[in-house]
């Protein structure tokens, strides 16, 4: 019992100390988009669309309410990264909300997967209801992962997207 609360207590202070050093690991809060074409403008009534980088896409449907944004859609790997790798051991997307001069007012994560989740499954699949901060103008979204080729000694890519 006591080897458990000594590491439990190593474990909290490193997750303090990091996040210490680095404000952004829980929160994008501040960051800015700064390509245009990253950015959905909400618009009200269902909408659909793809925000997309050279890795990954992300194909959205949303209906946005006055409290609230319900929103879907799939996570695909694309290019190279969809045929040259067979385990995604890791992935969070995260929905961002911003304001009318791309600035990130909150964060909230939309699809994660862990431990070597295999791409037979890709597309990967979300499904969500969120509130909606005020001021929010516009969405984007944020990914970090890392991808293998599934083996012991396999070769592996980290993959993300980050706001400034």
């Amino acid at each position: 019992m006591l080897r458990f609360l000594q590491m439990s207590f190593l474990i909290m202070v490193a997750v303090v100390t990091f996040n210490g050093c680095n404000g952004r690991l829980f929160s994008y809060k501040g960051a800015t988009i700064t390509q245009q074409d990253h950015m959905v403008q909400l618009q009200q009534g269902d909408q659909q669309g793809v925000w997309k980088t050279n890795e990954l896409a992300l194909n959205y449907h949303y209906q946005l309410t006055p409290e609230a944004l319900k929103i879907a859609g799939t996570v695909n790997l694309v290019g190279g990264f969809a045929t040259g790798f067979s385990s995604v051991d890791r992935l969070v997307v995260q929905l961002l909300f911003l304001d009318n001069q791309g600035t990130v007012i909150d964060n909230v994560i939309v699809y994660s997967a862990d431990y070597h989740h295999s791409t037979k499954y890709i597309p990967m699949n979300f499904d969500r209801t969120i509130h909606i901060p005020a001021n929010t103008h516009a969405i984007s979204f944020t990914y970090d992962g890392t991808l293998s080729g599934g083996g012991y000694d396999s070769t592996g890519v980290s993959i993300g997207n980050f706001p400034r």
